[in-house]
């Protein structure tokens, strides 16, 4: 039993977490109009990322990107964005050495902001479709879980009129009407 259990042990301790990178929102809720800012984070990979390619699906018709900025966790290397239909794909690369950029890169690093401004009101989602990570020497850092992000957006407020209001007119008629 003993030799069963450490040699369990054994093979769990080859298993490797996967590296996740996710989409982190400033809030949940929004109205139309408002400003939405989004993170895309790498979390535990901690031994220098030199490339990143990200590809994030949104609705084209309810968000409007205002920018995308990149973080510098790479060394503000080289930088680009472009879209294709409704899908915003991210690169970055640095030919920085791998120690280099691993002391820049914690356990859990941003790598860019995108600003967006609500257009619509509804439920939409920031939709992680692929990531292809890498470092200096050429090797593809797998496994990679992708986590998106939803929020809802609410429609503009209409402040509700006074009940008294609304009932002034009809008084006044009826005072009207006595007099």
């Amino acid at each position: 039993m003993k030799k069963l259990i450490a040699c369990c042990a054994f093979l769990l301790s080859f298993m490797t977490q996967a590296t996740v990178v996710k989409v982190e929102l400033d809030k949940s809720h929004y109205q139309v109009g408002d400003n939405i800012s989004a993170q895309l984070k790498i979390l535990d990979y901690t031994a220098g990322v030199s490339v990143f390619q990200l590809d994030l699906r949104y609705l084209l018709a309810g968000l409007n990107l205002e920018s995308v900025s990149f973080s510098g966790a790479l060394n503000n290397g080289f930088q680009d964005y472009w879209h294709t239909g409704d899908v915003l794909s991210l690169l970055e690369f640095n030919t920085d050495l791998s120690v280099d950029l691993a002391a820049l890169q914690s356990a859990e690093f941003v790598v860019a902001t995108l600003k967006f401004k609500a257009l619509l009101a509804g439920s939409f989602s920031l939709d992680l479709l692929s990531a292809d990570l890498g470092d200096l020497d050429g090797n593809t850092i797998t496994p990679v879980e992708l986590q998106g992000a939803g929020f809802n957006v609410a429609g503009a407020t209409v402040p509700a009129p006074a009940t008294a209001l609304l009932l002034l007119p009809a008084l006044l008629m009826l005072v009207r009407r006595r007099a």
